[in-house]
């Protein structure tokens, strides 16, 4: 149970005190988010200055926790790693990379706490490094990368032939699809329906494509000031990922644990119009004993973001404790 009121901050505005009304709020950030229930940090007296919040973990969640699971699921994780790196904004900007390892299970049963230092600034981008702590010990290392805003990438702008990209589009059509075309929830982990986002994807012999859905208006995680925001992005790509897992064996199945997630973005996004996803079905060696593989995402055939998962398998001993992340 919480205990007294909780405050929280959106933006931390340039060479001011961070606000800490609930609500208030400055204009740095493109992609921040809105409702008020996707606010993931709690920030308590002298945090900000320490860098520090606790991680609200709210099991009621229709998005975090679409289903049972008996762990904070990484995507809560990265959520409070990039709502980090947005207060500490200095300068009008998007997400522009996040890129995460997980070393430890959160659990439920005690406080989690988000820790970052100041950013490091490079050329006119910052980058903000997170740590994830429970009990003391490490769960996640995330970096944000904050780029300076630019022009959205918008349904129609792009043009031309395709990015490069070295993936085929297995004969996807790229016509703008409906709810209606939504993969089966039950091969994603998925009980909610809006929380579906993409098609059922079309299997090649080494790729893997999909589409994805018109944001859902009662999708709480489709919730942002004017663009899609990029761990949206990333859960698509992830819900490809589990797609191959349900419907795959041998070597086109995730491990036994992912180990760290990616994506990278050129443009911020502005719409889901004609969007695509281009993966490889078959992991890569990355010679550390770890396995990868990737995906481009396309607006109007058009590379604009790249994402990529690592996984690995861990000993007999540990597989009863941590042997799925979602």
């Amino acid at each position: 149970m919480r205990r007294g009121p909780r405050r929280i901050i959106y933006c931390r505005p340039s060479g001011r005190r961070a606000a800490h009304k609930t609500g208030e709020h400055s204009m740095t950030v493109l992609d921040r988010r809105m409702n008020r229930r996707n606010i993931v940090l709690d920030y308590g007296q002298g945090d900000v200055e320490q860098s520090r919040a606790r991680l609200i973990v709210d099991q009621t969640h229709p998005f975090f926790f679409d289903h049972p699971l008996d762990h904070v699921p990484g995507l809560l994780l990265l959520e409070g790693a990039v709502q980090a790196a947005q207060n500490s904004a200095t300068f009008p900007c998007f997400v522009s990379a996040i890129r995460a390892q997980f070393v430890k299970y959160a659990y439920f049963e005690r406080p989690i706490h988000v820790t970052w230092k100041s950013p490091d600034e490079d050329k006119g981008q910052q980058r903000c490094h997170v740590e994830i702590i429970q009990d003391h010990t490490l769960c996640a290392r995330i970096t944000v990368d904050l780029r300076p805003e630019t022009g959205l990438v918008r349904a129609g702008q792009l043009s031309g032939r395709p990015a490069a990209s070295g993936l085929e589009n297995g004969g996807m059509c790229k016509a703008s699809v409906g709810r209606d075309a939504a993969c089966d929830g039950g091969t994603l982990n998925k009980l909610r329906a809006e929380n579906v986002l993409i098609t059922t994807p079309h299997l090649g012999t080494e790729h893997v494509t999909a589409q994805l859905l018109p944001m859902a208006d009662t999708c709480l995680f489709g919730d942002g000031f004017g663009v899609v925001h990029p761990l949206y992005l990333l859960e698509a790509f992830m819900q490809v990922q589990r797609y191959l897992n349900a419907t795959q064996d041998g070597d086109k199945r995730i491990r036994d644990i992912l180990t760290g997630v990616s994506i990278d973005l050129s443009r911020p996004l502005a719409s889901l119009t004609n969007v695509t996803l281009h993966g490889t079905r078959v992991f890569q060696n990355d010679n550390r004993g770890r396995l990868w593989r990737g995906a481009t995402l396309q607006a109007d055939g058009q590379a604009f973001a790249q994402c990529s998962i690592e996984t690995a398998r861990l000993t007999r001993a540990r597989k009863s404790r941590t042997s799925k992340r979602d």
